[in-house]
């Protein structure tokens, strides 16, 4: 993403988070709210979404695409069976200490 994309979608996120109209515009028709606010026209076939996060909820993550199709490597599959890198790049966490009393 180039650094105007970046400064968009701060403006943006930063707008929404104080004007209600366009917040709403923004999940209705996203790239309608930011070329009407902005001027921006998104590339033809860009799509983009916003949602928003639950009152109950206290934190939404989007996970990346899933990518069922690709295998993983032998590197990868000693990673994972062995618990992590080899090299004595990773070492698991101390434990956490043990309550007083």
């Amino acid at each position: 993403m180039s650094k105007v994309h970046e400064k968009l979608i701060e403006a943006v996120t930063h707008r929404a988070g104080s004007d209600r109209v366009f917040r709403q515009q923004l999940l209705a028709r996203p790239a309608a709210a930011i070329h009407e606010a902005y001027g921006v026209a998104l590339p033809a076939g860009f799509r983009v979404s916003f949602v928003e996060k639950p009152a109950d909820l206290d934190l939404l993550v989007v996970l990346p695409d899933a990518c069922a199709e690709e295998e993983l490597t032998d590197e990868d599959l000693e990673d994972v069976a062995g618990g992590g890198p080899m090299d004595g790049s990773w070492a698991p966490p101390p434990p956490p200490p043990l309550p007083e009393g």
